[in-house]
């Protein structure tokens, strides 16, 4: 019976209900699911709510057409001496910029050789490589050696010279005689031709002989001058010149030494003229206006205020392979010898492009803002301007080409236009 009870009981804990553990990971899931979708929904909206807030608001932004219109009294003006000039729409020829350096020409370069065997003797201070020499000055001096050779030689010499000094004078004399003579023989034939008792003939023969008498004393006396040309024998220094204005690159001798005819003392050369070399891009060589003047400026040059223009020039052809190079030359007069070999130069070059017409107005009529704007004042009225914004494209000499700006025929401010710019602000006086 005992067993009968344990089995009944086991029957009945058998039919006890389980607890499902999937009913609660369902219950889990659907309550984080929910909570999930209300917290997206809360950021979308605190998103859109940050999207619809401007991160900066500005009120009474100015207008440039709507800018401070200043107003002066005619004082006023007349203290700012204000000066006004038009706006005007004209052909302008395109430019290019292009790097150039600065070379010699050939020729500007030579030598100079001793004109005689001797020692060389220094002028002041040696001369030194860098040296400046103007024309004719004395460089060098050099003192003859004299050997019995040439002592003969110049005994000799001077001898012939003697010589013929003596012989052209002798001749000199005579020819005056023979003019002497000439010159009555003519004035007595002109005389018996007035009075009838001589005949023309005569008188043109005599006339013909004075002729030949001084045409001999002419012949005479260019004789006795070539007798002067040749140099007398000497032992004094002979002076070594330069032949121009030059700069010494390098001296081959120095002072002291004995040199032969012929030895070369030293290179000079001249920088009165420098050729400017301008590599330019073998693509746009078609497109560069190769016999137009090109302006030379330093590399700093700011708004194309400086610079000189230097024309084009032959010179020997080069050209770099490995850069797709093409070379212009440019020669420029050096005065005071400020550009220097291999120095580096801006070369602006005229390009042959058909830009039409541009604006353009005076570059002192410009102003420039904190932020680097560019502006004018345009005169809207006697004594009221207004200022006026301008794109600049850029600078040539005293001009301004502009790509956007107030339309030709506009009045705009020269002079006065920084003291304008100043009142605007209140920052003039």
């Amino acid at each position: 019976m005992k067993n009968n009870l344990e089995v009944n009981n086991l029957k009945n804990v058998t039919k006890t209900p389980r607890f499902d553990y999937r009913i609660l990971g369902t219950l889990l899931l659907c309550g984080i699911t929910t909570f999930s979708n209300i917290g997206c929904a809360g950021d979308k909206a605190q998103a859109q709510k940050v999207a619809a807030t401007p991160p900066a608001k500005v009120e009474n932004a100015p207008k440039e057409n709507e800018l401070s219109t200043i107003t002066l009294t005619p004082e006023a003006e007349s203290r700012l001496k204000i000066n006004v000039e038009t706006v005007v729409s004209q052909a302008v020829r395109s430019t290019r910029e292009y790097s150039g350096e600065v070379v010699l020409p050939p020729d500007s370069t030579y030598t100079v050789t001793a004109p005689i065997t001797g020692t060389l003797i220094a002028v002041g201070s040696p001369p030194a490589s860098g040296t400046t020499i103007r024309k004719a000055q004395t460089v060098y001096k050099i003192l003859p050696i004299v050997t019995s050779s040439e002592r003969d030689q110049r005994e000799l010499l001077e001898r012939d010279t003697n010589i013929a000094a003596t012989a052209a004078d002798n001749d000199i004399e005579a020819a005056k005689t023979r003019v002497d003579a000439a010159k009555i023989r003519l004035a007595r034939a002109e005389q018996l031709v007035k009075d009838g008792g001589g005949s023309q003939k005569a008188a043109e023969i005599t006339r013909e002989e004075l002729r030949i008498a001084e045409i001999t004393l002419k012949a005479a006396r260019q004789r006795f001058e070539e007798t002067k040309k040749v140099p007398p024998p000497t032992n004094e220094p002979v002076d070594v010149k330069s032949p121009q204005n030059a700069v010494i690159q390098k001296l081959h001798v120095t002072a002291g030494q004995t040199v032969a005819s012929g030895t070369v003392l030293f290179e000079a050369a001249t920088f009165q003229s420098v050729l400017v070399r301008v590599p330019v891009y073998v693509g746009e060589l078609n497109t560069v206006e190769q016999r137009a003047a090109a302006r030379i400026h330093t590399l700093n040059d700011v708004g194309g205020k400086g610079g000189r223009y230097a024309q084009p020039t032959n010179a020997p052809p080069s050209a770099d392979a490995n850069a797709a190079t093409v070379d212009l030359y440019f020669i420029l007069q050096n005065d005071g010898n400020s550009l220097r070999p291999g120095q580096r130069v801006g070369a602006t070059l005229s390009v042959k492009t058909d830009s039409g017409d541009s604006l353009v107005i005076p570059q002192a009529s410009i102003l420039h803002d904190v932020s680097g704007g560019t502006w004018v004042y345009e005169q809207i009225a006697p004594l009221k301007y207004a200022r006026r914004r301008v794109v600049v494209n850029r600078v040539a000499d005293d001009i301004a080409i502009l790509d956007n700006g107030p339309p030709a025929g506009t009045k705009i401010v020269t002079a006065g236009a920084s003291e304008l710019f100043g009142t605007e602000f209140s920052t003039g006086k």
